[in-house]
């Protein structure tokens, strides 16, 4: 353990003198409306390099040693990284400054990289004033910190609307507005991505009343946790998709399927997950979902990293190459 926490506070120092306040190049580049922005993020995954302890050692771990972790993703096939963060920043120069170096690890392999805050404390007490205004502090650092950064790099305020802020959609569109006004009072084309109530349920995009200003998007997802019981419904997949795109045309937001799992697994599921469904029920739903979101142009993310890349080993899970192979497309 001593090994180990020497090890990472080596690594800190390292990230400190290297990577700064200073974006991956100079100038943030050409504005990418949001429309744009959909056709780009095609398919990703949800990272934790930047939510678990462990993760995130192994992450600088590999980096003070020269390896570059988003290669490997960029490698796999996959063309951005949703990377969740539940620090807090506003107090943690460290983590802060770690992020940024994971931002410009991204963008220089080639990955578009989408920081998506895990707001436990809004999530789990959302009409706390104070846990607002945290919320609103959050993000404001987030966005001086990474304002000349490539438009490339987008921000997802909310992972998911999980908790007591399900039942909340008034304060979740207040908390909204506010972060918005202030972000881009900072930078007026980033692209910002929200969720709507009740788990960030398709269904719900009605109840969001966020202003188009072509510079936001609107994240949603269903099977986040995968098919629990080994079982899908594949009329609630068709009607989530149709819901979400009649939402965008009537408001002109395009969405992004955020999150959805291709297994189920027991929690918790430990550094090497074991997925719970026959491999046939596995690769049917990963079919099924992968072809309805592929024909509906709507760009998707799986969870996670941790149930499909071995990030201690650098090794992607072996039981679930066929089914990544189908999810990135190179397998029919």
């Amino acid at each position: 353990m001593l090994a180990i926490i020497l090890m990472s506070m080596l690594g800190l120092s390292l990230v400190h003198r290297e990577a700064g306040n200073r974006p991956l190049s100079s100038g943030r580049g050409e504005v990418i409306p949001a429309v744009e922005y959909q056709r780009m993020l095609g398919v990703g995954i949800n990272v934790d390099w930047m939510k678990y302890s462990w993760v995130n050692y192994y992450y600088f771990h590999w980096r003070s040693l020269g390896i570059c972790v988003p290669c490997y993703f960029r490698e796999a096939g996959f063309t951005n990284v949703r990377i969740r963060v539940g620090g807090d920043v506003t107090n943690n120069r460290t983590a802060l400054v770690q992020l940024g170096v994971i931002v410009n690890d991204t963008l220089k392999a080639g990955l578009l990289p989408v920081i998506a805050y895990t707001a436990r404390g809004l999530r789990d007490n959302p009409e706390n004033p104070r846990v607002q205004q945290h919320f609103l502090q959050w993000w404001l650092t987030v966005a001086e910190y990474f304002r000349d950064y490539p438009y490339n790099l987008s921000y997802d305020l909310l992972v998911e609307s999980s908790g007591e802020i399900k039942d909340h959609p008034g304060i979740l569109n207040k908390v909204y507005r506010e972060v918005i006004t202030e972000i881009r009072s900072i930078d007026p084309y980033r692209i910002i991505i929200v969720t709507p109530p009740g788990r960030s349920s398709p269904f719900r995009l009605g109840e969001l009343n966020i202003t188009n200003d072509g510079y936001i998007m609107a994240e949603w997802h269903i099977y986040a946790g995968g098919p629990r019981g080994c079982s899908y419904n594949m009329t609630y997949i068709k009607e989530s998709i149709q819901t979400a795109l009649q939402w965008s045309r009537k408001t002109g937001i395009p969405t992004w399927m955020g999150a959805w799992r291709p297994d189920d697994y027991p929690k918790p599921s430990g550094k090497n997950p074991k997925p719970l469904c026959p491999v046939s029920l596995e690769e049917n739903f990963t079919r099924t979902m992968v072809s309805y979101l592929t024909e509906a142009n709507i760009p998707y993310d799986i969870n996670s990293d941790t149930k499909f890349f071995d990030i201690e080993n650098l090794t992607w899970y072996t039981a679930q190459r066929d089914i990544l192979q189908i999810i990135v497309g190179k397998h029919g």
